[in-house]
């Protein structure tokens, strides 16, 4: 399976206790999978929702490019991939 960087920030920082690591798999959902089995669930609660899609309040970027523009959680990654998740930031 190809290996990854994936990168996140506020909240799921938190979460996982760390910005960066290095993933492996071949589909974004295999990744957040494998970030699952590694981190535990909280993660995995945190950006997808009970019918296994990615939580509106996140976004999730391809090396650069939205993931809602391409196949969701079934987009592909290949090796040396950057991925990024963000939580919306809101306010008033």
């Amino acid at each position: 399976m190809p290996k990854v960087t994936l990168r996140v920030f506020g909240a799921l920082a938190t979460v996982l206790g760390q910005k960066e690591a290095e993933i492996e798999g071949s589909l974004l959902k295999d990744a957040i999978e494998s970030l699952s089995k590694e981190f535990g669930d909280k993660f995995k609660t945190k950006i997808i929702d009970d019918e296994g899609n990615l939580r509106r309040h996140i976004r999730v970027y391809i090396n650069g490019k939205d993931v809602r523009f391409l196949k969701q959680l079934d987009s592909p990654l290949k090796v040396g991939d950057k991925v990024l998740i963000l939580p919306a930031v809101v306010g008033g």
